[in-house]
């Protein structure tokens, strides 16, 4: 059901309490025509026509702004779909919208109503209009063919919310040796507890939020900056040790060489994405010298169960990704366990 205009409260509040138009107009400060084209919804309630209606009335602003804001919204989501030749259904299944509450991302004020659910979708989204939502496409400096923009932008939010309900020490440079220290002091361990990692990227003055994805997306981290504060995102998708780092290497080797760029755009990874092979052999080399990969982990005499250098987990993973072993073997099976 649509929301109904603010004029047409306004006309039942004038019958109910027997208030001429005369005199609401003259109470409110304006002609008699003016109050009769705003009922009529040919001319749009200013500021200061709210202001004195409320005065007036005791009818709250925030009410009247909200019911018109309402009806704006309902406007121009017809308007969008019309022009792009779509269902409202259609249009929500871009969001997996019947997903959303399950995964935790907001509940519906009303899930009967499809028109509502929009609504609520769009305002989680912090955009006025529907156009305006793909206007974020400006946004995002790695895009993918094959991944939704809904579903990215939905993520996007949803972490970036989280992200501000952390609290971060400033932030150094030199702070991301530190961290990839302690990231392969852990990976030795086979270690991995997410509210510790997050806590430990917090002290060192970076944003860190792992968050599921929606199903259908091909995301698999993004870096950006918020107000001068690195901010590193992360799926779930990342079932063994190995894994996991190597997402979380990536996108720190983004705030070594990307931070100017991150503070306008979304850098975002996706699975199987070649534009970033220069980001992802920075990673390798946090996860393992080159030079000591390459003399040593790479011959054939190596044996991984002498190791004492680096993580297991990060010697196998690299010797599969250069196809030195299968990801199917009992070595890489073993010495990159499951996250448990």
């Amino acid at each position: 059901m649509e929301s109904i205009r603010f004029k047409d409260f306004l006309i039942d509040y004038l019958e109910c309490y027997h208030i001429t138009k005369k005199e609401f107009a003259s109470r409110i400060g304006i002609s008699q025509k003016h109050l009769i084209e705003l009922l009529a919804g040919k001319r749009e309630f200013s500021a200061q026509i709210i202001t004195n209606i409320s005065l007036v009335t005791d009818i709250p602003v925030d009410y009247i702004y909200n019911i018109e804001k309402d009806y704006k919204l309902e406007q121009e989501i017809h308007r969008y779909l019309e022009k792009e030749n779509l269902t409202l259904t259609k249009y929500l299944n871009k969001f997996c919208y019947r997903l959303l509450p399950k995964e935790n991302y907001f509940e519906y004020k009303d899930e009967s109503d499809k028109l509502e659910i929009l609504k609520d979708i769009l305002k989680f989204l912090r955009v006025t209009t529907p156009e305006k939502l793909y206007e974020l496409n400006d946004t995002i400096f790695y895009k993918s063919k094959n991944n939704k923009p809904e579903l990215l932008f939905l993520w996007l939010e949803k972490c970036y919310r989280t992200a501000l309900t952390q609290k971060v020490s400033t932030y150094k440079k030199e702070n991301i040796p530190i961290l990839v220290q302690k990231i392969k002091e852990l990976a030795k361990k086979n270690l991995f507890d997410e509210e510790k990692l997050i806590h430990l990227f917090n002290e060192n003055g970076i944003y860190l939020v792992i968050q599921d994805d929606i199903k259908g997306s091909k995301i698999r981290g993004a870096f950006r900056v918020l107000c001068g504060v690195p901010a590193i995102y992360l799926t779930h998708k990342h079932q063994r040790i190995a894994d996991i780092y190597f997402a979380l290497l990536h996108e720190l080797a983004h705030c070594k060489t990307d931070f100017n760029k991150a503070q306008a755009k979304n850098l975002i990874s996706y699975e199987n994405n070649n534009q970033e092979d220069s980001i992802d052999q920075q990673a390798y080399c946090f996860m393992v010298d080159d030079t000591y990969y390459k003399e040593i982990c790479c011959k054939k005499n190596y044996d991984i169960k002498d190791e004492k250098n680096y993580p297991k987990s990060f010697i196998v993973y690299r010797l599969a990704q250069d196809g030195f072993i299968d990801y199917h073997s009992k070595e890489y099976q073993t010495y990159n366990p499951i996250i448990k």
